[in-house]
């Protein structure tokens, strides 16, 4: 083999610099799984405080709970504390589609 031609050396320099690229792409992957897997929930059946449940539906913490306590949204109670599971954010969500909206009233000049 020649060291001395200068078309190998190019193969071997693109060889180089296309594998510092994989190997940085590589990095930047590992980096963004590590990331998302911070965000992951830890235990799926653990259940979320009204304060989670809010920050989700985008909904005041305040109203679930006074939903809840006239039994208007499934829900778990424990001493003062309300909880939700997943399937009662779900049941939730199903409940306000199902729920018509309240009707706008027209104001008349007399």
């Amino acid at each position: 083999m020649n060291t001395h031609d200068p078309l190998a050396a190019a193969k071997d320099a693109d060889a180089i610099s296309v594998a510092a690229e994989l190997a940085s792409a590589a990095r930047e992957l590992a980096d963004a799984v590590r990331a998302l897997a911070g965000h992951a929930p830890q235990d799926p059946d653990a259940l979320l405080t009204a304060e989670q449940l809010g920050d989700l539906l985008r909904l005041s913490p305040r109203t679930l709970k006074d939903q809840a306590a006239a039994g208007l949204i499934p829900h778990r109670r424990f001493g003062k504390h309300y909880r939700f599971s997943r399937d009662d954010a779900a049941e939730i969500v199903r409940l306000a589609r199902k729920t018509p909206s309240p009707q706008r009233q027209e104001f008349r000049a007399a």
